[in-house]
C-alpha cells in the first residue's frame, strides 16, 4: 500500500523553461559488441534526434571498420557528431572507459545499443541536473515487442514486460520515498562527467574484484557506479515520464531465464557488496 500510494503521488522533475543545461552539454557513450546491423543504427538515429553535442560509439578493434561504416552510411548532417573507438577484447567497463577522457561536456549519458529513445529524452534527463545534488539521473523503461511475435514470444514477452514495468513502478515509488533504488539501469543513464572523470573512479571501475579479490568483475558496471554514487554523497533520480521512456529488448525464447540469473548473481554481488564491504548504506 506505501508502494501504491508513492507511485500514484510521484510527480517527475519537470523540465524548467530556461535551463542552465542543453542537450548541446551531453555527450552519449555507446558500447557495442558488433559494431553494426539495423537494431544499432536504428539506436543511433533516435539517439541523434536529442541533438547531442556528440555519440561516441566504442566497440572492439576487429569490428571497428564495422562502426565506422555504420556511421558513413548516416545522413551527412550526423557525421561531425559521431565519433567510433575502439578496445581491444570485449569488456563493457573498459569501453565505457575508454571513451570517458574524450568527453568534454559536462554530462555524460551511457546507453545500451538495443534502446529506442523519445525525442525529447535528454531534456528530461537533464531536468534533475539543475539541482546541485543530484549525480545521476535515470530512465524508464519499456519493452519493444516483437513483430508480428508466435505465441512462445508472446508468452517470454510478456513475462519481459512485466519485469521492466514492476522495476518503473518500484524505482519510482522509492524515488518518491527518499531518493534511493536498487540500481542506475545502464540501458539509458546520465551522470556528471566530473564523477566519471576522477581517476579514482576509473581505477575502481576498471579493476572491480569479488570474492576475496580473486576475480575480476566485467559485468555489473551499472551497479558500480550506483553504489559510487552513495558512497561519495551524490543523490540519484528517475525521470518516470512517457517523454523519458526508452524502449528496449529484452530475449524472447528461453534464454530470458538465462538474463535473469545473470540479473540474480548481479543483485547478489552487488548487495552483498553494499551490505558488508562498502557499509555505506548502514548510515
Amino acid at each position: 500500500m506505501v508502494n501504491l500510494f508513492l507511485f500514484w503521488t510521484f510527480k517527475p522533475i519537470p523540465i524548467p523553461e530556461d535551463p542552465t543545461l542543453t542537450t548541446q552539454d551531453v555527450t552519449v557513450i555507446l558500447p557495442t559488441l558488433d559494431g553494426e546491423g539495423p537494431e544499432l543504427a536504428r539506436t543511433v538515429e533516435s539517439i541523434l534526434k536529442n541533438e547531442p553535442k556528440e555519440l561516441i560509439l566504442v566497440t572492439i578493434e576487429d569490428n571497428l571498420y564495422k562502426a565506422e561504416g555504420l556511421v558513413a552510411k548516416m545522413p551527412a548532417g550526423h557525421h561531425a557528431r559521431l565519433r567510433c573507438m575502439s578496445v581491444k577484447q570485449a569488456n563493457k567497463r573498459r569501453q565505457m572507459a575508454r571513451a570517458i577522457p574524450e568527453v568534454t561536456t559536462p554530462i555524460i549519458v551511457f546507453a545500451d545499443d538495443d534502446v529506442d529513445w523519445p525525442s525529447r529524452t535528454l531534456q528530461w534527463l537533464l531536468a534533475p541536473f539543475e539541482r546541485p545534488q543530484y549525480g545521476g539521473v535515470v530512465t524508464c523503461q519499456r519493452l519493444r515487442r516483437a513483430e508480428n511475435p508466435t505465441c512462445s514470444e508472446r508468452f517470454w514477452n510478456f513475462l519481459g514486460a512485466l519485469y521492466l514495468e514492476r522495476r518503473n513502478f518500484d524505482c519510482a515509488a522509492m524515488t518518491n520515498m527518499d531518493g534511493g533504488m536498487p540500481c542506475l539501469s545502464g540501458r539509458t543513464v546520465a551522470y556528471r562527467a566530473t564523477i566519471l572523470k576522477d581517476p579514482a573512479f576509473v581505477s575502481g571501475f576498471t579493476d572491480e574484484r569479488w570474492c576475496f579479490n580473486q576475480y575480476q568483475l566485467n559485468a555489473d558496471d551499472d551497479n558500480f557506479i550506483s553504489r559510487w554514487l552513495v558512497s561519495h554523497g551524490w543523490e540519484n533520480y528517475m525521470q518516470y515520464h512517457p517523454e523519458c521512456e526508452v524502449q528496449t529488448t529484452l530475449e524472447d525464447n528461453p534464454k530470458f531465464l538465462k538474463q535473469c540469473l545473470r540479473w540474480a548473481r548481479s543483485n547478489w554481488r552487488s548487495n552483498l557488496t553494499s551490505l558488508f564491504s562498502e557499509r555505506y548504506i548502514w548510515k
